[in-house]
């Protein structure tokens, strides 16, 4: 993990020192794919792919460290490892299924994760304001049965919340801003 270049090194250090500053072992795509699937096909070496697999780390990033490790020793390039990536997981993904191993493909949604601190966010704010309403009305009532909605529902059934009707009006309405003038509000 340290031993990285760090930022500059390249402009301090000879050129052309480094396996990635070369021109490539491999440049046919066929020859990098066909490297990669001998290099896998070996016991010794899916044993331990298929035991990280089983310890639920993610397919994906280990096929990306795999082809950048091709990268960084100067086998072949990092397109042509993007390229053989599909590959790489198919055939992983295929020693895996015939192992009966549950392949858990990403480290995380990260949209999921988002939506998830948005709903305690919004939960804690209401019940936040919630303590400081003097006399409850219709948007009061609102606001307190979709915080417990959010609260009560299961993960999957979040999309499935629907507002009520109870609130007739708006209690204020927002005014239109005037638009633009000027040189830079010209459009193109």
């Amino acid at each position: 993990m340290f031993e990285a270049p760090i930022p500059g090194q390249s402009l301090t250090t000879e050129p052309k020192n480094s396996p990635w500053e070369n021109p490539s072992e491999i440049s046919d795509l066929g020859d990098v794919i066909k490297y990669y699937i001998d290099k896998l096909s070996k016991e010794e070496v899916m044993d331990d792919i298929v035991a990280l697999l089983d310890l639920d780390v993610p397919l994906v990033p280990l096929v990306e460290g795999l082809y950048m490790k091709g990268v960084m020793g100067g086998v072949h390039t990092v397109d042509s490892g993007i390229l053989a990536a599909p590959a790489m997981h198919a055939f992983i993904s295929s020693a895996a299924e015939q192992q009966g191993i549950n392949i858990k493909e990403e480290a995380g949604d990260a949209d999921r994760r988002a939506e998830e601190k948005e709903k305690e966010r919004f939960i804690a704010l209401t019940m936040k304001y919630m303590e400081t309403v003097e006399e409850e009305d219709a948007g009061t009532d609102l606001l307190e049965t979709i915080a417990q909605d959010f609260e009560d529902a299961p993960e999957s059934d979040m999309m499935d919340i629907e507002m009520s009707d109870e609130v007739e009006e708006p209690v204020e309405t927002l005014e239109e801003e005037p638009a633009p003038t000027g040189l830079m509000s010209k459009g193109l």
